[in-house]
C-alpha cells in the first residue's frame, strides 16, 4: 500500500475475494464517493449492453450489417466492402475504417455528426480485418442500441445493469445529437466499478440473478 500510495494518478485500490472486500484504500484526495471517469473501460461496459440487447432479443445478432442502421451514410459509397461492415466488427474494432482515436480524436469530437463522421470514414483495412484501435466504432454501436432499443444508452444502462446491481449511474457526454458517448467519459463510483469486474468474473450473474448471459 506504501507503494501504491506514492503512484500520483492512482486514486483508488479495492481488492476483492469471493465477493468480500478484503481492501479499500482512497489516495490523492479521493474519496469512496467520487465519481471516476472510466475512460476507455466504457467500452467494456457498452458490450455487456450489447450482451443484454441481444439477450432479450432487441438486436438478433451480431451479424447484421451497420448499413441496416444508417443506410444514408452508405448511399454514395460504391465500395461493396465498405457496406459490408457489421456490428461484430464494431464490437472487435475491426471496422477497416480510418480511426478516430489518438491524432484523429479531437477532429472526430469537435464534428457536427459523430456517427457520420465515423461511417464516412476512408478504408483503409477489410471490414473484419486487423484490429484498427478506434473509439468511434463502439459509439457507433450506442447509437445502434439506442435505434434497437428505443431508448437513450443511459436510460437502458440504468434499468439493465445499474438497478440490477445496485450501482448509482448518471449521465455523461452525448453527441450533437444526443447519442450518449459509447466508448468514453463514462462516469462511475470505485465501488460500482469493482461490481461490474465481479459480475464478469462470475458469468454474468449476481447471486442467484443472471444478468446478462455467461455466453
Amino acid at each position: 500500500m506504501d507503494r501504491a500510495a506514492r503512484l500520483p494518478r492512482l486514486r483508488s485500490l479495492l481488492h476483492s475475494i469471493d465477493g468480500e472486500m478484503v481492501e479499500e484504500r482512497y489516495f490523492n484526495g479521493a474519496r469512496a464517493s467520487q465519481w471516476a471517469n472510466l475512460k476507455s473501460v466504457s467500452k467494456s461496459v457498452l458490450s455487456i449492453l450489447v450482451g443484454i440487447t441481444l439477450e432479450q432479443g432487441l438486436l438478433k445478432s451480431l451479424s447484421y450489417r451497420v448499413e441496416k442502421f444508417f443506410p444514408h451514410y452508405f448511399s454514395s459509397s460504391d465500395n461493396p466492402a465498405e457496406k459490408r461492415i457489421t456490428l461484430e466488427d464494431l464490437l472487435t474494432i475491426r471496422s477497416g475504417l480510418e480511426p478516430t482515436s489518438r491524432r484523429n480524436y479531437g477532429r472526430w469530437v469537435q464534428s457536427s455528426n459523430w456517427v457520420r463522421h465515423v461511417l464516412t470514414r476512408p478504408r483503409i483495412d477489410t471490414p473484419g480485418g486487423r484490429m484498427i484501435y478506434s473509439t468511434g466504432n463502439t459509439h457507433v454501436l450506442s447509437a445502434v442500441l439506442t435505434k434497437a432499443t428505443g431508448s437513450s444508452t443511459f436510460e437502458f444502462t440504468r434499468r439493465h445493469l445499474s438497478q440490477p446491481l445496485g450501482i448509482p449511474i448518471r449521465p455523461w457526454l452525448r453527441n450533437p445529437q444526443g447519442i450518449y458517448f459509447g466508448g468514453n467519459e463514462r462516469h462511475l463510483m470505485p465501488r460500482a466499478i469493482l461490481k461490474i469486474g465481479e459480475l464478469s468474473l462470475h458469468g454474468g450473474r449476481v447471486g442467484k440473478t443472471q444478468i446478462v448471459s455467461e455466453g
